[in-house]
């Protein structure tokens, strides 16, 4: 009776243990589940944080998150993450690409070795032959793995160490920053388009009539920058003399952007903003005048609220032009940051350029071009 009764208890115990063991493994699985998710979402969502839905369902990419060989640190309300940005995906197929080439080659070579392996007395007969006759093969080769092509320079404004860092933070709500260079294009634009495509940020280019610059207006477009009117001249004498003349000096550089680029714009920017006085110098309160018929004929004009002063005086300290921008940044949640694309003043712009963006990705905001539907700063506002 005891044994049946012990027999009973192992009967028991064994479906007991089986069921706890399932159990325990179930749970290991998940566990290990949670933890490559959870390791996955620690690499991934430190670097799409800053991936933000707009109200269409659309995902706005991170700018940085596509961007080689820059290193970057992605600032959360606790915690800082280093992440170094994924290769391109052209990069990517073309690896894909050379090992399969490689792994074809690899396959030829062992088929054509096993075709043609020859027998014991065909490879006595032939090792004398391949040992004169390859030696001389080689060394006419040789020379041949020397390349005799230049290496293309570098452009230094481009060239930053892999382990240069660039402090960011996923962007705020409805923080937009617009970069804007006026009185351009001029021999430093290829400079400044080539910072911004580092960068992949979009900017506005205040554009004034200058000869034999017709690949940079071009560029501008080209490269998917806001081409935008400044006037054909720039000059406040011809420009605020009446408002016909300025209209005038408007629908000339739009003659010329559509000419060289195809393209019309109706985004301006008044010489010296629109709440400049110089313009009475020549005809009485014609900036009052011009702020009620440009709107009224079409025409969108943007001021800027952060200037960072470029213009000011030629070789401004990079420090100056920097600390100009961080002064007044973070004081609006929508900022149209002036500068300038022409005169000697530009090369320290180009030169702090670099800077000016990544302190605008730090604080929060995004980098945009103006477009018609874009906020637009006034002055007078």
């Amino acid at each position: 009776m005891a044994e049946k009764k012990q027999e009973t208890g192992v009967y028991l115990y064994v479906p007991m243990v089986l069921t706890v063991a399932f159990l325990i493994g179930c749970f290991s699985v998940s566990l290990a589940a949670v933890r490559r998710n959870v390791s996955g979402l620690t690499a991934d969502v430190s670097v799409s944080q800053s991936d933000r839905a707009d109200g269409r369902g659309t995902v706005r990419r991170s700018a940085l998150k596509e961007s080689e060989g820059l290193r970057y640190r992605m600032v959360s309300a606790a915690d800082v993450y280093e992440v170094r940005p994924r290769q391109a995906v052209s990069s990517d197929k073309s690896s894909d690409s050379s090992t399969e080439k490689a792994a074809a080659a690899a396959t030829n070579t062992t088929s054509a070795t096993e075709k043609d392996t020859p027998t014991t007395e065909e490879q006595t007969t032939t090792t004398v032959a391949e040992t004169t006759v390859t030696q001389p093969e080689t060394t006419a080769t040789e020379p041949e793995t020397v390349s005799t092509q230049p290496a293309e320079p570098e452009k230094e404004v481009l060239v930053l160490p892999n382990d240069h860092y660039i402090n960011f933070i996923p962007p705020k709500e409805d923080h937009v920053a617009y970069l804007t260079f006026d009185d351009g294009p001029s021999e430093y634009t290829e400079e400044i388009l080539d910072i911004l495509d580092y960068y992949d940020v979009k900017a506005t280019f205040f554009v004034i009539y200058h000869k034999d610059m017709a690949d940079k207006y071009k560029a501008i477009v080209d490269r998917g920058h806001t081409i935008a009117l400044h006037t054909y001249s720039h000059n406040y004498k011809k420009v605020y003399s009446s408002e016909k003349a300025f209209f005038n000096e408007l629908t000339r550089i739009s003659n010329h952007i559509y000419g060289v680029t195809g393209v019309r714009t109706k985004i301006i920017r008044f010489p010296g903003g629109s709440s400049n006085t110089v313009g009475d110098r020549y005809c009485k309160n014609i900036m009052q005048t011009l702020k009620k018929s440009v709107p009224a004929k079409g025409y969108i004009y943007h001021d800027w609220n952060v200037d960072s002063g470029d213009a000011t005086a030629d070789n401004l300290a990079p420090e100056k032009l920097l600390g100009n921008v961080q002064a007044r940044l973070t004081k609006y949640d929508t900022v149209n940051i002036l500068m300038h694309d022409a005169g000697t003043a530009t090369r320290t712009t180009v030169d702090t350029l670099p800077a000016i963006i990544e302190y605008i990705y730090s604080q929060g905001y995004t980098m945009e071009k103006l477009t018609p539907d874009s906020y637009a700063v006034h002055h007078d506002w």
